[in-house]
């Protein structure tokens, strides 16, 4: 075979172009690598490659600077003497499963500081590859993120500080509840046992006086005014005897729910001139007593405020077993509120009772209404639940 001169000129030239090529992308590729260790020293953060077999081949000098110890000690497998002891094993439990997969990872973990302090860090990780698509290993980036697991650690500080405070204050809502019911109990008793024998007596005297003055010739006025103030007197009696009713429902012991509400429905009814209905579907012979308090005050409640500020015209008032519970709704054709608006729903104190009572049972209250939509309170209650007031303390306690 014959080779021209041109021939094998022309063939060195490419080679020469050839290699050329070569050593201007070796140079590119050093300057390339030689920019990114510039960078990557400059950078606060810790930036290592590793080896495909998991040992770190490149270390910024910022690892230097934070250990206070030569790269040297934390090339290869060095670092991990710096991690705390409690993080070593789960950063293994990461770290190595990933170069197994190829995938990326992160992960948090304590590293020593040169002070002896440990600081958190945030690790991510992912594969890289060489241009034939060979894997050649990880590199990763550290961030530092001690402060914002400091931040962390206060947040969960409040919220812990926070569910304890509001478990406190709902635990001292109960006692509350608790307190007064026994002081209703001991203001019913007086007004029973005292304060209406003592209307009673006078009621009596009233009478014995009128009769008297009928065999004497007093004028007819002061005849009047006498049967005027025994009207007043009676009209006392009846109301303290009432009041005495509402600060404790005896009626619950004597005559069970369904008879005290209907017995409390007839009364307001009566009293005020609204329409009241009262309907009991269901067997409430084995409720607790407990429970039924509780029914009978949330009932109790709701027409309070019917009566108080609904502005209602008739209220419905409606009883029902289902299973092991009670439910009581009361609904009325009043002017209703905005029951969105949590300043307005929870400012009334009657609402926070109500839910109150039921949360300490163990039931739950849902209130819906709307401005001139009238108000629905519906109560859920365990018909077998007895008041709990444990918030961590063991206390119990009961309404009754």
């Amino acid at each position: 075979m014959t080779f021209t001169v041109a021939a094998v000129l022309g063939g060195f030239v490419i080679l020469v172009a050839a290699i050329a090529g070569l050593l201007v992308q070796r140079r590119a590729l050093r300057e390339s690598l030689e920019q990114f260790r510039l960078t990557a020293n400059q950078a606060p953060v810790l930036i290592w490659t590793a080896r495909p077999d998991t040992s770190l081949d490149y270390l910024n000098s910022f690892c230097e600077q934070l250990t206070g110890r030569p790269l040297e000690q934390l090339r290869e497998n060095g670092w991990l003497d710096f991690v705390h002891p409690e993080d070593v094993q789960r950063c293994l439990d990461t770290y190595m499963p990933a170069f197994e997969a190829r995938k990326p990872f992160l992960l948090e973990y304590r590293l020593r500081h040169a002070d002896g302090d440990y600081r958190w860090f945030l690790a991510s990780g992912v594969p890289k590859y060489g241009r034939d698509g060979s894997f050649t290993g990880y590199v990763g980036c550290d961030i530092d993120i001690t402060e914002r697991k400091n931040a962390e650690d206060r947040i969960r500080a409040s919220q812990a500080a926070l569910e304890a405070s509001h478990q406190e204050i709902q635990y001292l809502a109960g006692r509350l509840i608790e307190a007064q019911e026994v002081e209703r109990a001991r203001i019913a008793r007086d007004l029973h046992d005292d304060v209406s024998q003592q209307l009673a007596g006078v009621s009596i005297a009233l009478s014995g006086l009128k009769q008297r003055l009928g065999e004497y010739d007093v004028n007819e006025e002061l005849q009047q005014e006498l049967v005027e103030l025994q009207r007043q007197s009676l009209a006392l009696a009846r109301n303290v005897r009432h009041l005495s009713h509402d600060l404790h429902p005896a009626v619950l012991q004597h005559l069970g729910l369904v008879k005290g509400l209907t017995s409390y429905c007839g009364e307001l009814d009566r009293a005020h001139g609204v329409a009241l209905t009262c309907v009991a579907e269901g067997v409430f012979r084995s409720i607790t007593p407990d429970a039924a308090l509780c029914v009978y005050r949330i009932a109790q409640e709701a027409l309070r405020n019917v009566i108080a500020h609904a502005s209602a015209r008739r209220a419905d008032v409606r009883l029902l077993q289902m299973g092991n519970q009670a439910q009581i709704t009361i609904a009325d054709d009043g002017r209703g509120f905005d029951a969105t608006n949590r300043v307005e729903r929870d400012t009334g104190l009657g609402l926070v009772s109500m839910s109150e009572r039921a949360r300490l049972i163990g039931g739950s209250v849902n209130i819906v209404s709307g401005q001139n939509q009238g108000t629905h309170v519906q109560a859920t209650i365990p018909m077998h639940a007895r008041v709990k007031l444990d918030v961590g303390s063991g206390m119990t306690g009961q309404l009754a």
